[in-house]
């Protein structure tokens, strides 16, 4: 398995190794930990010292295809599925907690590529939190931004990644090297989240969105697909006549060097079961201007019980869920041009609880086209059942239909089925 982690990444873990003791040095007395019963074939419990919580999840997944078409033509992000059946994901996830005064994670995946295995340090970060309102941090870390931003894979909703979180925010993940600021507003019920930094892409990691894979449609034409964004773009032979235009990378629209973001997330004040988001983040793109990425959303939950974590599923609860980001682009060409770009879209999920253990959903995927960079528009529905399958709810299994379309392929069928288990932590919903 390939190893991708940077000198930055290495200085993160050394300095979550170290704080902990010196906190503990320093607190000695503050610090007490009672070791509970420790439950070594699920997990649960387990911890390293008292303040370190491991969680390993492990997704297996395998898809039924229209003939000619893969999984990677289909994949928006480096989560997605690669294969026809495999490994989506290896996850092991390091949850910090000393007193609720010094938190934070470690959080590493790998996943089976089409040709080899790839592997990443996503997360490594610390805060300390001054007091139940205000807290500082920094490392490696996921940019809040929106509901879906912060997500990692076992706690998606969703076989694949939303079709405007991979367009609009680097596939999905703002992973930024830097520092952030989080405050919780109790009056106004609010968490504002202030985070800055350099980028760290995922094309340092292993190319992907930048290589071009090869398809072949219905009438026989072999198409570009670009697999970090699934836009599919039609190449003749004998692109190199006068006064033909260089065709810009969609890439380098992305943030690539620095991104600044806001995010704020609040419970409205005529309805504590409906919260609304808004995001802001800006920074140098692959072109050395600036893109904007700006974006609102909304949840909201009926007849769900909340056992003090916030709101839980269970028999009967409904949860809706929307998100709508846009992009302005600065951007510049090769003759020095300097020009802009927009592009947008929205997700949109209803998800209802048929058992405490069982869940069925659909979400709406839909992003505008971007005529600059020649990407089309595209849609995307998926109904989804999820259900944990042991009396444990540590094993999970879930089945979900796609049908995708846009102008240059027409439309794809895709049926998925992906088996999760997890070790470690919680089982069922109350994992993070």
């Amino acid at each position: 398995m390939k190893s991708f982690f940077s000198p930055f990444q290495y200085l993160s873990l050394a300095v979550i190794a170290a704080v902990p003791a010196i906190q503990m040095n320093a607190e000695e007395d503050a610090f007490e930990y009672e070791v509970g019963k420790f439950d070594f074939i699920t997990g649960e419990d387990a911890n390293i010292g008292g303040f370190i919580f491991p969680e390993i999840f492990l997704n297996l997944t395998g898809g039924l295809f229209k003939p000619g078409t893969t999984a990677a033509d289909l994949a928006t992000s480096e989560h997605d599925p690669q294969n026809e059946a495999g490994v989506q994901s290896i996850e092991v996830h390091l949850d910090i907690d000393i007193d609720d005064v010094v938190t934070g994670a470690v959080y590493g995946s790998g996943f089976q590529g089409e040709d080899e295995w790839e592997a990443n340090l996503e997360e490594a970060y610390l805060h300390y939190h001054f007091n139940d309102n205000v807290a500082i941090g920094g490392g490696q870390f996921l940019n809040a931004f929106g509901f879906q931003s912060e997500k990692h894979l076992h706690t998606w909703d969703f076989i694949n990644q939303n079709l405007v979180n991979s367009r609009m925010l680097n596939e999905g993940e703002l992973i930024t090297q830097g520092g952030e600021a989080v405050f919780t507003l109790p009056g106004l019920n609010s968490v504002a989240t202030i985070g800055g930094g350099g980028v760290r892409t995922h094309g340092d990691d292993h190319g992907h969105g930048e290589e071009e894979l090869g398809h072949e449609d219905e009438h026989g034409h072999e198409e570009e697909i670009r697999s970090g964004h699934d836009e599919r773009e039609e190449e003749e032979p004998g692109h190199e006549e006068h006064g033909e235009e260089h065709q810009l990378e969609a890439d380098d629209a992305n943030f690539s060097a620095w991104v600044l973001s806001a995010d704020w997330k609040t419970e409205l004040p005529f309805d504590e079961s409906a919260t609304f988001s808004a995001s802001l983040a800006t920074g140098e793109n692959g072109f050395g201007r600036m893109t904007w990425a700006y974006g609102v959303g909304l949840q909201k939950f009926w007849g769900a019980h909340d056992h003090g974590d916030g709101p839980e599923f269970c028999t009967g609860a409904t949860m809706l869920r929307t998100e709508f980001i846009g992009r302005h682009i600065g951007v510049s060409d090769e003759d020095g041009e300097r020009f802009s770009a927009d592009d947008y879209g929205f997700s949109t999920s209803l998800a209802y609880g048929l058992t405490d253990s069982t869940t069925i959903a659909i979400r709406h995927d839909w992003v505008s086209d971007l005529a600059e960079f020649e990407v089309e528009k595209r849609h995307r529905i998926s109904p989804a059942l999820t259900t944990f399958i042991d009396k444990n709810q540590r094993i999970q299994a879930r089945i979900q239909y796609d049908y995708n379309h846009s102008e240059s392929y027409g439309d794809e069928h895709t049926a998925w089925l992906q088996f999760q288990m997890q070790w470690g932590g919680q089982g069922g919903r109350h994992h993070h």
